[in-house]
């Protein structure tokens, strides 16, 4: 009879053990998944998907959520990509930018180059046009969300830079489908342009009277080159045409 009582003590203090020790297992794992899921969440909000074109939050906010900071990003992105670009990135811009916008206002840029010849005007002049981006207003406060956007076109050819030409645009977001070329999930419509005529800050006004203070010196060395020199005088007319050439007239 004691050893049955002691087999069914020893039983139980078994059983009781391995109980505890699968508890114990239990316990820990939870605790392990929810330390990895926090430190998941922690980090998400540090990191960001940066490409040539801009960045964008990766984990800071769900799929579906949108900030302020997300849709200036996007409109910004869009405005250098779309009116930003030499002939040799004039193609990957717009096929970059394009997706960013609806399909009408879309075709209305382009159309607009087209018409305007940007792409031949690059090849033909050596040209480039690069983008500043002044300011992007966004109100997301109530819907339809909708903003504003105001940049500098800085229009080089060759080595020489044009005085700028400022452009601005009022626009409303919507929200789409988040996808490789569109990553941000919201799409601009109604972009249509605004008045815009800033004053040209002082570094531009300098650079330019340089250029032109430059342009025309070079300009007085090319016609001092033409004209005869002082102690020289002018060769006679011709009277009869010179053997080698036309005749003078």
């Amino acid at each position: 009879m004691d050893s049955a009582k002691d087999l069914s003590t020893s039983f139980s203090t078994m059983r009781n053990l391995a109980l505890g020790s699968v508890l114990a297992l239990l316990l820990v794992a939870l605790a392990s998944g929810f330390l990895v899921y926090r430190a998941y969440e922690n980090s998400g909000k540090r990191v960001y998907v940066v490409s040539q074109t801009g960045s964008v939050a990766a984990l800071s906010a769900g799929t579906d959520a949108h900030t302020a900071y997300e849709a200036r990003n996007l409109v910004r992105q869009f405005m250098q990509t779309m009116f930003g670009h030499d002939q040799y990135t004039y193609k990957a811009n717009l096929d970059a930018a394009l997706p960013l916008i609806e399909g009408r206002g879309g075709r209305r840029i382009y159309e607009g180059f087209t018409r305007g010849q940007v792409l031949q005007n690059y090849e033909r002049y050596a040209a480039r046009n690069v983008v500043t981006v002044d300011s992007v207003l966004v109100d997301m406060s109530k819907r339809p969300w909708a903003g504003q956007v105001y940049i500098k076109q800085r229009i080089f050819i060759g080595g020489q830079q044009k005085e700028p030409l400022p452009l601005a645009a009022k626009f409303n977001l919507e929200e789409t489908n988040r996808s490789d070329a569109n990553p941000y999930g919201l799409l601009i419509t109604n972009f249509d342009y605004i008045p815009y005529t800033p004053t040209l800050t002082r570094e531009e006004t300098e650079l330019l009277q340089a250029q032109e203070a430059d342009r025309q010196r070079r300009l007085q060395e090319a016609q001092s080159g033409l004209a005869p020199a002082p102690d020289e005088a002018p060769a006679p007319a011709a009277t009869t045409p010179a053997p080698a050439g036309p005749a003078a007239r």
